[in-house]
């Protein structure tokens, strides 16, 4: 049984890109300078000095968003952990990563979910790392590499270490996203192959 994605938590919804991208068209629509970014920092707490508007308050944007998300449901049922049927990459990244984290990461961290979320599960490891690999090089192409960081000039709402994305946390990110591939929660190959069968079964 899908889950209604306007009834989800912001921060489970913020890392789907097809529901982010509703959000953001829905209040585009009402003000077109209306910044997804700006909203995520205000959010997560992530702005020095945040100027709070109505527009980027969170149930508002969601309230705006219900009929492009109700539709949303109908093309690609949200489902929760262990149910059958097609889990993507973005439900890998639930949680953070332990290491290195930053006033920046989160949203970082976001990006890296929504850049996957066609990925489909289960997946190989070597597989999930290549496309791992493939969306983080995107998303630090014009990231200034400072050794053991990267700073992004677009993560950075100010105060101390706004923009800076460790070396360490998206090395552990990778790690911990691999040892979730292994789990009975999104490694269902078996679980598939039986459905298949029994299928073909019942076409006899």
């Amino acid at each position: 049984m899908s889950y209604p994605r306007k009834k989800l938590d912001l921060n489970l919804l913020i890392l789907e890109r097809r529901s982010c991208e509703a959000m953001e068209y829905a209040a585009k629509r009402k003000n077109p300078a209306w910044d997804f970014g700006k909203f995520e920092a205000l959010h997560f707490g992530t702005m020095e000095h945040p100027e709070f508007s109505e527009e980027y308050d969170a149930f508002r944007v969601l309230s705006q968003a219900e009929e492009y998300l109700d539709e949303l449901d109908r093309q690609i049922p949200f489902l929760l952990p262990l149910e059958r049927g097609q889990h993507y990459a973005w439900e890998l990244f639930v949680e953070l990563p332990r290491v290195g984290g930053s006033r920046s990461t989160r949203q970082f961290w976001n990006r890296l979910a929504r850049a996957m979320s066609d990925v489909a599960l289960p997946m190989e490891t070597d597989e999930f790392v290549a496309s791992y690999s493939d969306c983080l090089q995107q998303l630090l192409s014009n990231a200034t590499d400072m050794g053991d960081r990267f700073y992004l000039a677009d993560l950075d709402y100010g105060g101390w270490n706004g923009g800076i994305v460790s070396k360490d946390f998206l090395v552990d990110g990778l790690e911990m996203l691999a040892a979730k591939l292994k789990s009975p929660v999104f490694d269902r190959k078996e679980d598939t192959r039986a459905e298949g069968e029994e299928e073909q079964k019942e076409n006899k």
